[in-house]
C-alpha cells in the first residue's frame, strides 16, 4: 500500500466521520424540534445545569491546586531555611579517616562537634624522611583541632600537607561565624514556619469560600432544573 492509498483511505474515513457528526446533530435537533415548548425548557436546563457543574468543579480545582500551590511553596522555604549551614565547605581523607566541614559543624575521625567561636585548627609538617636505609619515614601532615581546653589531632600523609592546610583554615573561620549562620538559619526557619501557617490558613479561607461558592451555584442550577420538570408535569396534568 502507497502513500496515495493511505491517504486517500484516512480522508475516506474522515468524511465518514463528518458524515456520522452531522447526521446525529441533525438527529438532535429533529428530537429537539419534535419536543413540547415544556420539554424543551428542561432539556435547555439540564444541558446548561451540565455545563455548569463542571464549569464550578473546574473553579474548585483551580483555588485547591492555587492554594496546594502557595502551601507546597512555603514548605519549599522550610526545607531550604533548615538547609542553611549544612552545605559542606571542604572535607580531606586521611589514614586515619576523614575530615568533613560545614559552615556549622566539624567532623572528625572521632564524632561530630558543633561549631563555636572557641574552635581553632591549625596544620604542621611533622617527623623525619629516613636518613638511612631501613629507617622508618615518619613525615606527616597533622591537624591539630582546638577547642576551648581540649586538643585533638589527626594525622594525614605528608603529601597532603596542602589541603591539610586549606582545610584548618576554613575550620577557624567557619567557626568565627557559625553563630551567625546559626541565627540565619533560626530567622529563616521561623519565617518560613510563620509562611506555611498563613499558606495553611489561607488555603483554608480560600477552599470554604470556593465551597460555599460551588454548592450556591449547584443549588441554583438545579432549582432551574426542578422548576423546569416542574412545569412539564404540570403541563402534562392539563393535558
Amino acid at each position: 500500500m502507497d502513500t496515495t492509498q493511505i491517504l486517500i483511505i484516512v480522508a475516506v474515513v474522515a468524511v465518514l466521520l463528518l458524515i456520522i457528526v452531522i447526521a446525529m446533530r441533525i438527529r438532535a435537533s429533529r428530537k429537539v424540534k419534535a419536543m413540547s415548548p415544556e420539554q424543551r425548557d428542561l432539556h435547555y436546563a439540564e444541558r446548561a445545569h451540565k455545563k455548569r457543574v463542571a464549569e464550578l468543579k473546574s473553579d474548585y480545582k483551580a483555588v485547591e491546586k492555587d492554594t496546594e500551590r502557595a502551601v507546597k511553596d512555603a514548605r519549599a522555604r522550610l526545607k531550604d531555611a533548615l538547609a542553611i549551614g549544612t552545605d559542606k565547605v571542604d572535607s580531606v581523607k586521611g589514614p586515619d579517616g576523614t575530615v568533613s566541614l560545614t559552615s556549622t559543624t566539624l567532623t572528625v575521625p572521632s564524632g561530630t562537634r558543633d561549631l563555636t567561636a572557641s574552635v581553632t585548627a591549625q596544620a604542621t609538617a611533622e617527623g623525619s624522611a629516613p636518613s638511612a636505609e631501613g629507617e622508618d619515614d615518619t613525615r606527616a601532615s597533622v591537624l591539630t583541632i582546638h577547642d576551648g581546653s581540649d586538643t585533638e589531632t589527626v594525622t594525614f600523609k605528608p603529601d597532603q600537607e596542602d589541603a591539610v592546610r586549606a582545610i584548618a583554615a576554613k575550620i577557624t573561620s567557619a567557626a568565627s561565624h557559625a553563630d551567625e549562620v546559626r541565627a540565619q538559619r533560626s530567622e529563616a526557619t521561623k519565617d518560613a514556619e510563620d509562611a506555611i501557617a498563613a499558606a495553611n490558613e489561607q488555603a483554608t479561607v480560600r477552599l470554604n469560600d470556593a465551597q460555599k461558592v460551588y454548592d450556591a451555584g449547584i443549588a441554583e442550577s438545579e432549582e432551574k432544573v426542578r422548576a423546569a420538570e416542574v412545569t412539564l408535569r404540570n403541563s402534562r396534568v392539563r393535558k
